[in-house]
Parts: structure tokens; C-alpha cells; sequence
């Protein structure tokens, strides 16, 4: 046998059922092959273990064979962030909102840090320092986030056999961050203030940041807040959307049973109320629905049937975004800071003031719709309720409205 008749490879034939080994010169290692049957195409289909010695290929190809057998599957390059992206492409069932805060942690802190890890060779180390490094940057309500991500993204590929364990699940505790931005709320002076920016611009931020402030709406639920479940100035013997008629004259009130969450519902089935508003709140609705009407007819828009009470020229719903930047411009007219302010903080708001005006800690759980007065410590709640009236008649001390 000549030079070229050569074989390139040294096998070494082991026990029935162990495979054979050799040494792959142009990769410089040895490999442990084993086959493990034929695939639907009729090729053989082979198990490889890699290794620097033939004992460590061996133990490399008896991992495999062990995944191959439990049903998992055996490719090798699977990382850590190709888990994460087929979860948030296929297992991810979620609002686009929040697929934009998940896709932020994906690309921003989990695949930078142990994205290139294969997910077989993830351990729960990594995962520890990956939170521990960013603890020192991040607050801890972000770090939760990133354990969330990753905990359900080796979730979905433990359903698809890419993986046998989720060590995400062996973490037994999350660490401390830094400290987020604190919600805060604005004094008297601060609120009447933004109120009267907002109604010198005669559109829609004035009776957006009136209600607010004065219901402790949420403002996933105000932005697609419908005319029909508005009642400003509701009469005896009126049809509510909530399918009962209502025997006399009930004080003006809204129902809240959507948000722009996915589905339209809202952030639990508690947080579906029906509370009352106060004087100043009907008074800036009833002006605006027919300011509304008035300006779609001039500008040829439809003006009659209108969905939303503060929705679109095209009667859609408003993106957070321009809510957010409209409300940054009042604030600033206001002589307060825009960078300070944000929508979310007139719950808070509306919190502070019932607080300070003597509602009891039970009063407001039941205005803002939270479970218990637990959560309204901490500042949100959600409990369905019949038309509540305490906190519309504390806030009608506040804010004066000529009757005439």
C-alpha cells in the first residue's frame, strides 16, 4: 500500500456499543462515533464526542448518547441565545409593549452577557454572576426582568428537547439592584398648575390629565377609555354598558373594564370597576365631547359615533409615546420639569391626595381597584366594585366648578 492508500485516521474499534475513536488531525482532537441508527432519508446518523484525550471524547460522546436516549436534542452549537430568540419568536405570547421591554433584555443584557454559552453547558454560576454584575448597574426590578426572560426562554426549550434541566430554576435568590426611579406625586399647587397649562391648549390634555388626577385611573386603562362606557352626565333609566339599567339618576361615573393590554383586558379581572368622578372631571368631558365632535366636522373626520374619548383623529386608540410627549410639553408649560414627569404619577397623584385628605387606607384601595390595603401601601390595587362615590366627593373639596 502506497502513501495516497494511507488512512488519514487512526480508528480504534472499542467494545460493541461504544463506537470507535481516533484522531481528527485537521481539528487537532480526538472523536468518540458512535451510530445510533438511520435518519427518515436512510443516512446513518452518527453521535460525535470531542475531546483532547480518547477518554475525554468517550465521556463527551457518553453525554450525548445519554441525551439521545432521554429524547433531547444532540446538535452542540444550540446556545443560550438562540433559546432566548426562538422563545421570544415562538413561546413568547405577550402585548407588543411588553414583546418591546422583553426584546430590550434580550438584546441589551442577556445575550451580551451569556448569550455565546452553549445552553447544555449553562450553569446556574452563570447565571448568578451574570445578575450579580448587573446588580451593580441595574435596579432591582430590571434584574427580575432579565431572570424572567431567561427562566421561560430555557422553559420553552426544555418543551423542545434542546435541554434537559433549566438552571435558571436552581437560583434560589435574585440580588439586590440599585434603586429604581421612585414614583412620586406632585403638591396642589403642581397640579393645578399642570390643569390650567392644560387647558389653555383647548384639546384633549386637559380633560385626559383632569380625570387622571382625580380617579387614579391607570393610564393603560384611560387611553382606550370608550364614550360609551362615559357616563359625564348620566340620567335615570339610562342603558350602561354594564348591561343593567339603572333606576335613578347615579352620579357621573366611568367603567373600566379594558385596557390596552393584549386581549383588551384589563391588569386583572379585579381591576374591572365602576367608580364615580368628580364635578371638575364631567364638567372638562362633557365640554370635550363636543369640542371633539366640532373639530372632526370641521376637518372632515367623522364626527358622529366616536369610539374613544381620547383616541386618534382616525378614532383609534393613542400610542403611549405621544400620550408621553404631549403630557412632557404641559408639564413644561407648567413651569415643571418634563424630565420629572411622567402620565403614570397622576395615580400617584390621586393617591397622595385622597391620603392627605383623610381617606382611610380601605377608601382608596377601593377607588384605585387594589386587592387589599397591602398593595395600596405600595401604591397599586385592583378590586371590581360597584359606583364608588367617597373619593369623588373628597376631590369636589379640591377642585371648585361653577355650576352655571
Amino acid at each position: 500500500m502506497n502513501d495516497a492508500q494511507e488512512p488519514q485516521e487512526d480508528r480504534k474499534r472499542a467494545e460493541k456499543g461504544e463506537g470507535t475513536v481516533y484522531f481528527d488531525a485537521t481539528k487537532n482532537t480526538f472523536v468518540a462515533e458512535l451510530s445510533v441508527g438511520r435518519t427518515r432519508t436512510g443516512r446513518r446518523k452518527r453521535l460525535k464526542g470531542y475531546g483532547k484525550t480518547e477518554t475525554l471524547a468517550r465521556k463527551s460522546l457518553a453525554r450525548k448518547l445519554k441525551d439521545h436516549e432521554a429524547g433531547l436534542d444532540t446538535s452542540t452549537s444550540y446556545t443560550v441565545a438562540n433559546a432566548v430568540n426562538d422563545w421570544h419568536k415562538r413561546g413568547q405570547k405577550a402585548g407588543e409593549e411588553t414583546r418591546k421591554r422583553d426584546r430590550y433584555v434580550i438584546d441589551g443584557q442577556i445575550i451580551p452577557a451569556i448569550g455565546g454559552i452553549k445552553l447544555k453547558e449553562l450553569t446556574a454560576d452563570d447565571v448568578d454572576d451574570m445578575l450579580i454584575f448587573y446588580s451593580k448597574t441595574h435596579a432591582t426590578s430590571t434584574l427580575k426582568k432579565i431572570y424572567s426572560v431567561l427562566n421561560r426562554a430555557i422553559k420553552h426549550a426544555q418543551r423542545r428537547d434542546k435541554v434537559g434541566r433549566n438552571v435558571a430554576a436552581l437560583i434560589e435568590e435574585i440580588p439586590e439592584g440599585q434603586p429604581g426611579r421612585p414614583s412620586k406625586s406632585m403638591h396642589y399647587n403642581q397640579i393645578h398648575a399642570v390643569h390650567d397649562a392644560a387647558e389653555a391648549e383647548e384639546d384633549w390634555t386637559y380633560p385626559y390629565v383632569v380625570v387622571s388626577n382625580t380617579s387614579g385611573i391607570r393610564t393603560e386603562e384611560v387611553r382606550p377609555l370608550e364614550w360609551e362606557r362615559t357616563h359625564a352626565n348620566p340620567v335615570a333609566g339610562e342603558m350602561c354598558t354594564c348591561d343593567r339599567v339603572h333606576k335613578e339618576t347615579l352620579p357621573p361615573h366611568i367603567e373600566v373594564w379594558r385596557s390596552v393590554r393584549k386581549g383588551g383586558d384589563t391588569k386583572t379581572l379585579k381591576s374591572r370597576r365602576t367608580f364615580a368622578i368628580t364635578k371638575i372631571a364631567a364638567k372638562a368631558l362633557i365640554v370635550w365631547k363636543a369640542a371633539q365632535a366640532a373639530w372632526r366636522k370641521q376637518h372632515g373626520y367623522k364626527h358622529v359615533g366616536i369610539r374613544y374619548v381620547f383616541g386618534t383623529r382616525n378614532d383609534t386608540v393613542m400610542l403611549a409615546r405621544n400620550v408621553r410627549r404631549r403630557y412632557r410639553t404641559i408639564v413644561e408649560k407648567a413651569g415643571l420639569d418634563p424630565d420629572e414627569w411622567v402620565p403614570r404619577e397622576t395615580r400617584h397623584n390621586f393617591v397622595s391626595m385622597l391620603s392627605d385628605l383623610g381617606a382611610s387606607d380601605d377608601q382608596i384601595a377601593d377607588e384605585v381597584g387594589h386587592k387589599d390595603t397591602r398593595t395600596t401601601r405600595q401604591v397599586y390595587r385592583h378590586q371590581l366594585k360597584p359606583v364608588i362615590t367617597r373619593g369623588a366627593e373628597l376631590m369636589d373639596t379640591v377642585f371648585e366648578v361653577d355650576d352655571n
